[in-house]
């Protein structure tokens, strides 16, 4: 009997571990273009730290930080805070996009996500 509560339980192991998502690409710190004091870190763990401006503005505390965790299905990722409520997005490469088309950068990847114009010869 042992052997068999044993095997099933290994077996449920092996399982979560196939099944569990690599969140790898998606980690790290994601900085608001349009402040980039705010940022999202976004964790191995499924949890996420959220950085934020209050809204209206506190001089002597100015900042408000949530924390949560996430879930990501695809390109879509949900940010389920820890008092229940949540938020949607969008991870694509390493642009992060909230829910009202706010566009945050993947710290140290700025400049992969400049766009250049292309070469043009000034004789054309």
């Amino acid at each position: 009997m042992r052997s068999i509560v044993f095997a099933i339980a290994l077996l449920m192991c092996w399982g979560v571990s196939c099944i569990a998502q690599d969140l790898s690409p998606v980690n790290g710190v994601y900085l608001s273009k349009r402040d980039d004091t705010q940022f999202l870190t976004l964790r191995q763990d499924s949890t996420f730290v959220l950085k934020q401006r209050k809204s209206p503005p506190d001089k002597n505390d100015p900042f408000v930080e949530y924390t949560g965790k996430y879930q990501l299905d695809g390109e879509n990722i949900k940010l389920i805070l820890d008092d229940g409520g949540t938020a949607q997005g969008t991870v694509k490469g390493n642009i992060f996009t909230d829910g009202q088309g706010d566009i945050w950068v993947k710290k140290g990847t700025e400049q992969e996500n400049v766009v250049r114009p292309k070469y043009k010869p000034w004789w054309r």
